[in-house]
């Protein structure tokens, strides 16, 4: 089978989609099947890949929709005829493709739905974003970027279908009418999350829907897990780890704040992002550089192997993701979890993690105390964990998506 990735962020940049994507592709060749995958440029690529296709950025607006989005990562591109062009000499030049896997709701994934109609192709799409939190959370402009974003999208997608309001803003109503839209537009919907899918399916998409987890790289998990790593020893202090883009969406700074309440724990952060000075600034205020560390971004693998070394992941993150690579990542490492989110709870294996009362610091800081004070609690939940670490491989979810590809390829049309 050959497959057609199209994905807004370059897979090559930093981020839980982007790793996604790209550890999607790999589960696929190594199952012999062929992919391609289209994708916003990306500036100075030291090696060309002859399987990723680099669509053409909007000049001058690539620009402003990186400051509003507050996202260095993203190239704006939009299904323009230049682009268009680019996407139907692939088509054409290469081995024919069987299906189009779009990954998120912007330019390049409208791109790749449009084109799989032109050619007659079965089309999914992925979500990895809930654009409602994500403009609210994350932009800088927040009305502003959902109208634009939404007006720009509206004449792709069909209009007739049934959306339904709730009692929200208006850049929640406008994010979740083209994320609506666009799942209409599409022969299948795969979405990590079953709470993101329900949510879906409450605001009016009618087309199917299968709950398919993100996954983690068979062979980075085995490769982490051969690797000797330091012993943990229930006397010495608790070592969190947090690993993330550092942004307020992600509330780095109230994972601080918390490890600050409690004496006996340290913090390792893990990332990058624009939030970096503002945390330094923080952990030199409290006192706190003997404690918490700032790695910054390092490779995947060595993310996975320090996940390994420790005693508990802090995931503070609240009402904006869908999934949380990083938990899954925390589950192959038979690492614990203390987060906050309780929809998020399915990530997390049950048993396997401790849930904050709430969002704040000190309850974060309470849920802290809590393993740190009873080991014997934290070794259950790890054992926990440990019992599920082989859930979140991609091969388990690769074959879920082949099923899918297959059932839509073999569909005899009426």
């Amino acid at each position: 089978m050959h497959v057609a990735l199209f994905t807004d962020l370059h897979p090559a940049t930093f981020g839980g989609a982007q790793i996604s994507v790209a550890t999607q592709r790999r589960a696929l060749e190594q199952l012999g099947h062929q992919v391609t995958v289209f994708t916003a440029p990306l500036a100075n690529t030291p090696d060309p890949d002859p399987c990723v296709v680099e669509l053409k950025a909007v000049p001058v607006i690539a620009r402003l929709a990186q400051i509003l989005g507050r996202y260095d990562d993203y190239v704006f591109v939009w299904p323009s005829r230049a682009n268009r062009r680019l996407i139907d000499e692939a088509f054409e030049s290469r081995e024919p493709i069987d299906i189009v896997h779009t990954q998120g709701d912007l330019g390049v994934a409208i791109a790749g739905m449009e084109a799989a109609r032109r050619h007659g192709i079965p089309v999914v799409q992925t979500k990895h974003t809930r654009y409602d939190a994500y403009f609210e959370q994350a932009a800088s402009a927040p009305l502003f970027l959902a109208t634009i974003v939404s007006r720009m999208q509206k004449r792709h997608f069909a209009t007739e279908f049934t959306f339904k309001r709730a009692e929200e803003s208006t850049v929640a109503r406008l994010a979740w009418r083209f994320m609506v839209a666009h799942a209409q537009a599409v022969d299948h919907q795969i979405i990590p999350t079953r709470h993101f899918a329900q949510s879906l399916a409450d605001r009016g998409v009618n087309r199917p829907i299968s709950v398919i987890s993100n996954g983690i790289d068979d062979g980075a998990i085995d490769r982490a897990t051969r690797t000797a790593t330091s012993a943990r020893c229930d006397n010495e202090p608790l070592r969190l780890i947090w690993c993330g883009r550092l942004s307020a969406e992600k509330r780095v700074l109230e994972a601080i704040e918390a490890v600050s309440r409690v004496d006996h724990c340290t913090l390792d952060i893990y990332g990058e992002g624009v939030l970096e000075p503002a945390i330094r600034k923080a952990i030199d205020a409290s006192g706190l550089s003997r404690r918490v560390r700032l790695r910054g971004r390092v490779d995947h693998e060595d993310c996975l192997r320090a996940m390994r070394s420790s005693g508990a992941l802090l995931f503070t993150s609240y009402g904006f993701d869908t999934q949380g690579l990083v938990l899954l990542e925390a589950a192959a490492m038979s690492l614990p979890t203390i987060y906050c989110d309780p929809a998020l709870g399915e990530t997390v294996p049950e048993g396997g993690g401790i849930l904050a009362a709430d969002p704040s610091p000190a309850a974060l800081a309470a849920a802290i105390r809590l393993v740190s004070e009873d080991r014997d609690k934290l070794n259950k939940v790890r054992d926990i964990v440990t019992a599920h670490r082989d859930i979140p491989r991609q091969s388990v979810q690769t074959e879920k998506l082949v099923a899918i590809y297959s059932s839509l390829v073999d569909r005899v049309p009426v």
